[in-house]
């Protein structure tokens, strides 16, 4: 009887923990399908927002082309009815037109926006890295010294040309290369500053690597304080309407560069994305995970540095962007950089066709630095971030 009584309550035991066991399941199962819900619903937000910015892109560019001292109706340029309900006496006339509507838009605006838009995406790809890489949200393409470097030596470079004995003896492909080329220089002299300074044995120090940048920013204004001190007047004034980020004069040649430099620096982040992640979550994890932190970081700050030099020396320095959006994309869409990136890269863009358009139409025939209207931006967006980062520190 004790034998039965034994059999049958190991049997009720077993059956029990298999309805556990299968409710255990099915909690699991449901666990499962509510995470996958959540993380379907992300995909589908995070999808919402970069069509949104991919629809927004035309309809800028189309309002950019249009808009400025002369208003261009874009839509009726390129259509093949330009001509249609004209008399043949106006006929010659609307063709004049034709023709100098054609080449402000062609020869003047496509080149700028184009300008915009490649120079507003690499600003705004390099800030997501360097905040990445050092894993701190107030680092930006300015942090580390570049842009200042190639804002001096762009300067010493306009001090040169306004020397007509100098000026005189260079063709004028030479001197219109010259700016560029100075910044350029300038550029990779910082950069060779900031890795000798924030270099070690074990690798790039993070906290150093924005000391460095901080300590070169300040020597470089320095220095550029004291060539506005001793140039005259026209020349002054052009120093500085350049050092606050200006648009004009781009034509395809000048694009065409920055799109040979920028393009390629752009493939070479995305193609090191999955490391950048590891890199995020930490360094010792990263190198865990068998990534070398040290090759990874040399190779994406001299992609940031060419994305960087070659857009001050054509558009002067455009402070801000690669603050500012990074953070914007980052409380829309979350963290995720595959996500983060092309995100970034859009809205940077954006930022900077409008902010540019704006730039060259609040005040016809004037045109305002663009430097000025991406700051009214930026400024209270970086303190903003401060304010924000103190917030964090005092909870801690």
């Amino acid at each position: 009887m004790t034998s039965l009584i034994q059999t049958m309550g190991a049997f009720l035991n077993n059956h029990a923990k298999q309805v556990n066991k299968g409710h255990g399941g099915r909690a699991q199962r449901s666990d499962n399908n509510t995470v996958m819900r959540l993380l379907s619903a992300q995909d589908s937000a995070h999808r919402r927002y970069l069509y949104a910015l991919g629809l927004a892109l035309p309809i800028v560019m189309i309002w950019a082309m249009s808009s400025g001292a002369i208003n261009i109706d874009v839509l009726k340029l390129l259509s093949a009815n330009f001509f249609a309900g004209e008399t043949d006496q106006n006929l010659s006339t609307y063709a004049q037109s034709l023709a100098f509507h054609q080449h402000v838009l062609w020869d003047i605006r496509v080149p700028r926006i184009g300008m915009t838009l490649l120079t507003g995406a690499g600003l705004a790809i390099s800030g997501v890295v360097l905040q990445t890489l050092c894993r701190n949200p107030l680092a930006d393409p300015g942090l580390i010294g570049v842009s200042s470097g190639a804002a001096l030596f762009a300067a010493f470079g306009i001090m040169l040309l306004s020397s007509s004995a100098f000026s005189s003896q260079l063709s004028p492909w030479v001197a219109t290369s010259l700016i560029p080329i100075f910044a350029s220089i300038g550029s990779i002299i910082a950069l060779m500053l900031l890795l000798s300074i924030a270099g070690g044995k074990t690798g790039l120090n993070t906290l150093m690597l924005i000391l460095a940048g901080v300590a070169i920013n300040a020597g470089a204004m320095t220095l550029l304080g004291f060539i506005n001190y001793v140039v005259d007047d026209a020349t002054l004034r052009q120093i500085t309407f350049w050092s606050m980020g200006s648009y004009a004069g781009i034509d395809f040649l000048k694009l065409t560069i920055c799109l040979l430099v920028i393009a390629p620096a752009s493939f070479i982040i995305s193609k090191h994305i999955g490391q950048l992640m590891l890199v995020s979550t930490g360094e010792k994890q990263a190198t865990f995970q068998g990534v070398n932190v040290k090759q990874l970081k040399l190779k994406c700050l001299f992609a940031v540095s060419a994305i960087v030099a070659v857009s001050v020396s054509f558009t002067g320095i455009v402070g801000f962007v690669g603050l500012v959006v990074p953070h914007i994309c980052r409380m829309l869409l979350g963290s995720h950089l595959k996500v983060l990136l092309p995100s970034s890269a859009l809205l940077g863009a954006l930022l900077v066709t409008m902010a540019d358009t704006l730039a060259r139409t609040l005040l016809i025939p004037a045109e305002l630095p663009i430097g000025l209207l991406t700051s009214v931006i930026g400024v209270p967006f970086f303190l903003y971030l401060i304010v924000k980062e103190k917030r964090k520190f005092q909870d801690v």
